[in-house]
């Protein structure tokens, strides 16, 4: 591949399938505005392939072919007036029976999938709330249950502290289990 003074400023990639503008300020164009450059090259139907740098390819144009550049051709621009009396004199149908149908049917699959997905959301959506009150009484329950247990500690301390106070629990709990068994 041999170098080009120009290479700074413009060059095939190593490709040789697009090239790259290294420079746009140094890249004379006719109107001295590479924004417009870029709109010529889209109406030539260029695209940019690479976002991080100014990388543009066509499918016919390649290096060192240039047979293939007569096939590359200004796309005419479409505008919607003029669609418009195309379609009104019937001699333009953008899309046959078959597409209109097709995407017909894509828009409405489309659709009961966004209706199917938003029913599974709302259904996930009502168990995560499920689990948070759960949650909630599960730790409403366990600070009870710890508070009983700091109670019971606390009452064993205090019996371990006073040994007649133990007798007189035994005694109260006897008395109120045998009047639990009576019917």
């Amino acid at each position: 591949m041999a170098i080009m003074s120009t290479d700074p400023v413009v060059s095939w990639s190593q490709t040789s399938k697009s090239f790259v503008v290294w420079n746009p300020p140094e890249f004379d164009f006719k109107h001295n505005n590479f924004s417009s450059f870029i709109r010529q090259l889209t109406t030539y139907g260029f695209r940019k392939i690479d976002p991080e740098r100014l990388e543009f390819a066509k499918e016919d144009f390649v290096r060192g072919q240039p047979q293939l550049l007569k096939s590359i051709h200004q796309r005419k621009p479409v505008h919607s007036h003029s669609l418009q009396n195309l379609q009104n004199q019937g001699s333009y149908s953008p899309l046959t029976e078959a597409e209109r149908e097709g995407l017909k049917e894509e828009v409405e699959r489309l659709k009961s999938d966004k209706e199917s997905l938003q029913l599974e959301l709302q259904m996930h959506e009502e168990e995560r709330k499920g689990f948070e009150m759960q949650m909630q009484n599960l730790t409403a329950r366990f600070l009870k249950m710890e508070e009983r247990q700091k109670n019971m500690v606390s009452n064993l301390g205090n019996v371990l502290q006073k040994p007649g106070l133990a007798l007189n629990l035994l005694i109260e709990s006897e008395f109120n289990d045998k009047k639990r068994r009576l019917p």
